[in-house]
């Protein structure tokens, strides 16, 4: 190996451990955001032009190419993993990236469904049930909810989008590697922060 090859290697190895620390950082809430003019609130933080993939039109293929080089061969690398994420702030770009890369790996997905009825209210009226079929709001997509359906397998990367216990370690941007897959529980081992190694049920 050439010493140009090695000084590469090194510059990767301390950007991707830079992009880690800073993705966990905007995962624990700890980046001092700023408000737009119009806000009272200070909700918006500044990416790193370097962390950033511009392009008019996403290329999924490219872009997981890019971001995770030889993934087929290292799905079994944590160090790999952690090191490694694509962030995006427009649902839809997300379940595509999702969907190419649930494709990708080797071995059968296990769909997990959300409940897909209204529930009753105070005040019982069967109207309420009959104006929201079951096909609507399976089909609903929205902010700060969870889709109706999620495929997860063995060995997969997936990260937390909720604080579910701060104190083990399950907070919004930890990262884990599913272990195993039941029928109402998921079993996974953590791969980033404070309590890498520990294996939790969600």
């Amino acid at each position: 190996m050439r010493v140009s090859e090695i000084d590469g290697t090194a510059k990767t190895k301390k950007r991707n451990q830079e992009f880690n620390e800073w993705l966990l950082t905007m995962g624990d809430g700890r980046f001092q955001a700023k408000p737009e003019p119009h806000e009272d609130e200070a909700t918006w933080i500044k990416i790193p032009e370097g962390y950033v993939y511009s392009t008019g039109k996403i290329d999924i293929k490219s872009m997981v190419q890019e971001i995770y080089p030889n993934f087929l061969t290292r799905t079994e690398d944590h160090n790999y993993l952690r090191e490694r994420a694509i962030l995006t702030p427009i649902n839809e770009n997300t379940d595509s990236i999702n969907e190419y890369m649930v494709d990708l790996m080797p071995g059968t997905y296990k769909v997990y469904m959300s409940c897909d009825e209204v529930c009753a209210s105070s005040i019982d009226r069967e109207e309420q049930f009959t104006a929201y079929p079951t096909e609507y709001l399976n089909s609903l997509k929205l902010q700060g909810l969870p889709n109706h359906t999620h495929k997860l397998m063995v060995g997969m990367p997936v990260m937390l989008l909720r604080n579910i216990n701060p104190s083990r370690g399950l907070c919004n941007g930890t990262r884990l590697i599913i272990t195993r897959t039941g029928n109402f529980i998921v079993e996974a081992t953590i791969i980033t922060g404070s309590q890498v190694g520990k294996q939790v049920l969600i």
